[in-house]
């Protein structure tokens, strides 16, 4: 039996999302389990062998960009983010700020005194910027004149159409 509910999903489709919500949760806290637990291991090994030196720091902040992402993965999946636009755009700014939280540490660490973690972040920064700046104007959805969402691309798309028919229609 396929009926649909009031939302247009059929009980066997939100079986089936819900299921996939599960699996992707567990994933998340499996990883996160393991990340906690091997980030404690290290920090023992790094504390007993070499306290000098808190190279523990760079697993650490190295395998969170990694788990941040996964978590985005979770949320976006969970919130029902469709457009690839929006996704993109999200997962650019997560990448962006994990990883320079990996950079500018390293840098601290390394050689605080010759800041070189800068031009990474200005110029990834940059090009997040003209990322972000693009899905607002183009990709992000508004309502047209009948009240429809649309994004610019997509009304853009369908005056193209439109175009395109009339010349067929005068051939």
């Amino acid at each position: 039996m396929n009926e649909f509910n009031e939302n247009g999903f059929s009980e066997e489709n939100l079986r089936r999302i819900a299921a996939l919500k599960i699996k992707f949760r567990l994933s998340v806290k499996i990883h996160l389990t393991a990340y906690i637990l091997t980030i404690i291991l290290l920090i023992l090994i790094n504390v007993l062998f070499m306290p000098f030196f808190w190279w523990v720091l760079f697993p650490i902040f190295g395998w969170l960009i990694g788990v941040a992402e996964h978590i985005t993965s979770y949320i976006i999946y969970a919130r029902g983010v469709y457009p690839s636009a929006k996704r993109g755009a999200i997962y650019h700014s997560v990448a962006y700020i994990f990883v320079m939280l990996l950079l500018f540490v390293t840098n601290y660490f390394n050689s605080p005194f010759y800041y070189w973690s800068i031009f990474p972040a200005f110029l990834w920064g940059t090009g997040l910027v003209i990322h972000l700046v693009t899905y607002y104007i183009y990709h992000r959805p508004t309502t047209d004149e009948q009240g429809v969402l649309k994004s610019r691309r997509e009304r853009a798309v369908e005056k193209e159409m439109g175009k395109m028919q009339s010349r067929l229609k005068k051939e």
